[in-house]
């Protein structure tokens, strides 16, 4: 890549030579016809004053006149000398500062040939006055000489307006300088020593030469293609309207915010610094670096990219959308200070419009979304709970999302944002008015809680369902939220959690253990009907059970340690009634000797029973672990 790159220089360079030896071949022909003249000139001066030198001028009046004009007319012919001398240097030149260099003292040098000349033309002028005034005849050789002279310094006064002229040495220096500064501005490190050093070199001559428009002209040109490449993004041109799902589009959302912290704080900022370095010295009084910079940043890419954050505003509301657009607001505001000392001046007019566009699209989106929020939990009520009557997800989501949007990372925008909505109004932003949406998200929740807690037509599955709920509000202890709503909160939820516990129990095996409540008549009777009764009793106590463990170990209580309450007050509230009901059968029986022969047809023991309940609410793979290491078969101890 690097050879195939220094070949096509190498090209450029060799046609570019070619182009120039052309023109200095014309420029030569030129220069040879006015060198022979001077020449011929300057022979003729030389014989001039060899003829002021001989004796019989001496005595002469003119004497004095004719040598201080010889002296002006010397000097012009050494400064045009000089001019040719450094016209060679620059064709053989192939460094830089040396070919500037060369270029500032030829453009001097024809100044001063100009004013040389025209200091020989008055001195001249003015002696063939003198001489004439006193008698010299017009035909006289030294008057006829002095004319020649003239003829050919008005000639050569022409020098450096035809050194300026297409084709000209001064001119083609100046194209050649042009062509280094698009060369340089070309390569991958501007910035290099060596190449920052040359830039300034050749701008600076290039301004001294009244051509500075057409340097900034060129190095804006430039540039502006260098960062364009960078910019090349798919995602810039793509079209988003409310049909567009934020899953659609939020890759370019997470890559559009890296783009534009890259852009402001790397690429403009670079080149924010190369226009200040190059163009420090130049321009002063038009404040060059910021239109150059100006200039660059409106027509490289940085428009595409405030207009795309514009267009994500526009895409599918709903709270995920929410907190995408204040991650694009955190951005924006994250290089605020970055895009108000850069996007300066007139030119970045349009830079500092399409900003405020997308800011004030960043802060309507935001504020909408959040302030309907409380009405997108409301617009849940008709739904069903969860057949489980585990935590509904709508629940879990909507305290997760009220974390995120509480968290260190998002409340500081979102209250900013807030701040400068209320601004635009007129209000004044205060902190309560967070937290007082969040509670009316909650109180939303709630009312959604109690809708489907009421629907459900079995009571102990609205019990678990209640519990269930206020346990998961329980574990806000220590998050955004539970902080923000406060210690009493917590506690009421945990109250409430045990309440609706409590009642679960006693809904779902009160019914049963009234089975239970003839312990008084097994102790009185024993006639071979009661205890008929007695068993019956039992078979269904244990028919109840089963049915009622089957029905409800596929609930959910999605605390464990709330699990482990529950089954240790099922423990508590059935086994010790069970064990006492079965120990006053098992003496009834050992009365008749019949204790062997009975006792075998019960379905379950005290322990089994309390087994059975402390796994209740376990998978089937917990229960099957369980049941295989404590060696129990559901019948016997």
């Amino acid at each position: 890549m690097a050879e195939a790159k220094s070949l096509q220089r190498l090209k450029a360079m060799r046609s570019l030579l070619k182009s120039e030896m052309e023109k200095s071949e014309t420029f030569s022909l030129v220069l040879e016809k006015t060198g022979s003249k001077l020449e011929d000139l300057n022979t003729k001066l030389l014989s001039l004053e060899a003829d002021v030198k001989v004796e019989r001028w001496r005595s002469s009046p003119f004497s004095d006149h004719i040598r201080y004009t010889i002296a002006p007319i010397s000097a012009a012919l050494r400064v045009y000398a000089s001019i040719q001398e450094l016209e060679r240097s620059l064709v053989a030149s192939n460094e830089v500062l040396g070919y500037v260099s060369d270029v500032k003292r030829l453009g001097e040098a024809l100044k001063l040939l100009t004013s040389s000349c025209v200091l020989a033309l008055n001195w001249l002028e003015q002696t063939i006055k003198f001489l004439t005034e006193n008698g010299m005849p017009e035909d006289h050789p030294c008057g006829l000489r002095f004319k020649t002279s003239i003829e050919l310094l008005r000639e050569l006064q022409m020098a450096e307006a035809r050194a300026y002229l297409r084709g000209g040495s001064l001119h083609t220096a100046l194209e050649n300088l042009e062509t280094e500064l698009e060369l340089i501005l070309h390569e991958e490190e501007v910035l290099s020593e060596s190449n920052l050093r040359d830039l300034k070199a050749i701008i600076k001559r290039l301004d001294a030469q009244t051509r500075l428009t057409n340097c900034v002209h060129v190095y804006i040109k430039n540039r502006t293609r260098v960062i364009q490449k960078r910019f090349e993004i798919d995602y810039l041109e793509r079209t988003i309207t409310e049909a567009d799902n934020l899953h659609d589009i939020e890759g370019y959302i997470d890559q559009w915010r890296s783009d534009m912290e890259l852009a402001v704080k790397e690429i403009y900022e670079f080149e924010s610094n190369l226009c200040y370095e190059v163009f420090k010295d130049v321009g002063e009084e038009h404040d060059v670096p910021l239109y150059c910079f100006g200039e660059i940043a409106s027509n490289s890419g940085i428009i595409p990219l405030l207009r795309f954050g514009s267009r994500i505003s526009k895409c599918k509301k709903g709270p995920p959308k929410l907190l995408k657009l204040l991650e694009c607001f955190f951005t924006m505001d994250n290089v605020r200070t970055e895009f108000n000392r850069l996007f300066r001046g007139e030119q970045c007019s349009k830079i500092r419009r399409e900003t405020r566009e997308l800011v004030s699209n960043l802060v309507n989106g935001v504020c909408e979304i959040f302030w309907e929020l409380p009405c997108q939990v409301e617009l849940h009520r008709p739904n069903s709970p969860p057949l489980d009557d585990g935590v509904p997800k709508l629940v879990s989501v909507v305290t997760e999302y009220c974390n995120k949007l509480l968290g260190d990372k998002n409340k500081p925008v979102l209250s900013k944002i807030l701040e400068i909505d209320l601004g635009w109004k007129n209000e004044k932003y205060q902190e309560e008015i967070v937290i007082g949406h969040m509670y009316n998200i909650l109180r939303e929740i709630a009312l959604n809680l109690d809708a489907w807690s009421s629907s459900n037509k079995e009571t102990a599955l609205s019990y678990i369902f209640m519990m269930n709920n206020h346990s998961h509000f329980c574990g806000l202890r220590e998050t955004y939220l539970g902080n923000m709503m406060g210690e009493s909160w917590l506690n009421a939820h945990e109250q409430y959690r045990d309440y609706y516990a409590a009642l679960y129990v006693k809904e779902s095996w009160g019914k049963l253990l009234s089975l239970l409540n003839n312990k008084a008549q097994a102790l009185s009777s024993s006639s071979p009907a009661k205890r008929k009764s007695i068993k019956r009793t039992l078979q269904a106590f244990a028919e109840g059970f089963d049915e009622m463990h089957r029905k409800q170990s596929d609930w959910v209580v999605e605390d464990e340690k709330v699990r482990w309450k529950i089954c240790e007050a099922m423990v508590r509230t059935v086994v010790p009634r069970y064990k006492s009901y079965l120990q006053s059968y098992i003496m009834l029986l050992a009365e008749e000797d019949d204790h062997k022969s009975s006792c075998k047809d019960l379905n379950y023991t005290p322990k089994g029973l309390e087994m059975k309940l402390k796994t209740m609410f376990q998978s089937k793979e917990e229960r099957q672990i369980v049941y295989k290491y404590s060696h129990f078969d559901g019948f016997r101890d």
